[in-house]
């Protein structure tokens, strides 16, 4: 037999383990509730109180929901944020390119004796 086919067999024998187990809780849990005697219930020692309905002026605002004009201000911040960043590597990059690659032949401030005569 092939190894998923086997594997497939021993899946379904600890499955089937598994509800033998749940059936056999089920009934113990149901022979419990049988024979426990059912409480009376609690009398109170008060009557119940009507609910005041409470103030809508001093609820609090929802704190689950996002403040739409401060997420938009914060998103805005962190892409001129990141466009800086890029523009800073960007930039560091171009220099650190001329510097080691043309750092023996300048081509802005040039001395004058150094430029190409025609």
């Amino acid at each position: 037999m092939s190894d998923r086919l086997t594997d497939l067999r021993r899946q379904r024998a600890a499955i089937q383990q598994h509800l033998d187990w749940l059936d056999r809780e089920i009934a113990a849990a149901q022979s419990v509730q049988a024979t426990t005697p059912a409480s009376p219930a609690p009398v109170p020692l008060s009557p119940p109180v009507a609910p005041i309905p409470p103030d809508p002026a001093a609820a609090l605002p929802d704190l689950g929901q996002p403040d739409p004009v401060n997420a938009a201000r914060q998103a805005k911040k962190g892409c001129l944020l990141a466009l800086a960043v890029a523009l800073v590597i960007f930039f560091g990059t171009v220099f650190a390119i001329f510097f080691f690659a043309y750092g023996d032949r300048p081509w802005l401030f040039m001395d004058r004796s150094e430029a190409v005569q025609p």
